[in-house]
C-alpha cells in the first residue's frame, strides 16, 4: 500500500472528509496549517508530502507518523542511504554570504545541512513551531568561528564544538570573522 492511500484509508475510518480533515488542522495550526490544495494533492499521491506536513496531517488523524507509515512500502527496512557529494541538489540561499545544503535524504526522520557562512553572512531568524512538539538542533562546527543566537543569548562555536538547543526558540546563525566559517545542523525531527 503507498502511503497517499493509507492517508485516505485512515480518514475514511474516521469518517472525514478531505474538507473536515482540514478544517481540523486549520483549527490545531491556525496559519501555519497545510493548505487545502496540498493536503489533496498528498493524498492523491500527486506530491510527495514531506515530514512536517505528514506530522500535521498524523495530528488531525490523531495517529504517529509510525502508525501511518505500518504497512506501507515506506515501512520496509532500509540498510542505509548514500548522498555523495554530487548529488546534494537541495540548497538553501539565504542571501549571497549565507547558503545552506541538505545532506540528509526525504525519507530520513531527520534535517541535516550543510551551513557555509561567508564572513559577515548570517542566516534569518527561524523558530520550529511549538505547538506540533518538541524540536532540537544539533550544531557542529566545521571550520571558522559561528555566532549563534538562540532568544537574547549569544554562543560562540569554534572548530569541533557541538551546541544543542530547543528549536522552538527564535534563532539564527552569523560568522562575525574576516574567514569563512561552517557547521553541520541535524534538525530533530525535520521540519522544513
Amino acid at each position: 500500500m503507498k502511503l497517499h492511500e493509507k492517508i485516505r484509508k485512515i480518514r475514511k475510518e474516521k469518517g472525514l472528509s478531505l474538507k473536515q480533515l482540514h478544517s481540523k488542522l486549520v483549527e490545531i495550526f491556525g496559519q501555519d496549517a497545510l493548505r487545502y490544495n496540498t493536503l489533496y494533492r498528498i493524498e492523491k499521491g500527486l506530491r510527495q508530502g514531506r515530514i512536517s506536513s505528514l506530522s500535521q496531517i498524523c495530528i488531525g488523524l490523531g495517529i504517529t507518523i509510525k502508525e501511518l507509515k505500518e504497512g506501507t512500502e515506506e515501512d520496509k527496512p532500509q540498510i542505509a542511504t548514500l548522498i555523495k557529494k554530487r548529488d546534494r541538489t537541495r540548497e538553501y540561499v539565504y542571501s549571497e554570504k549565507a547558503a545552506s545544503q541538505i545532506i540528509s535524504g526525504a525519507n530520513q526522520t531527520f534535517l541535516a545541512e550543510h551551513l557555509n557562512l561567508e564572513p559577515e553572512g548570517k542566516t534569518k531568524l527561524e523558530q520550529d513551531p511549538s505547538q506540533i512538539g518538541k524540536y532540537e538542533k544539533w550544531v557542529y562546527c566545521l571550520k571558522g568561528k559561528i555566532a549563534v543566537y538562540i532568544g537574547a543569548n549569544k554562543f560562540i562555536l569554534s572548530k569541533d564544538e557541538v551546541l544543542f538547543f530547543d528549536s522552538t526558540i527564535p534563532h539564527y546563525f552569523e560568522n562575525a570573522t574576516t574567514k569563512k566559517s561552517s557547521c553541520l545542523i541535524i534538525q530533530n525531527p525535520k521540519h522544513i
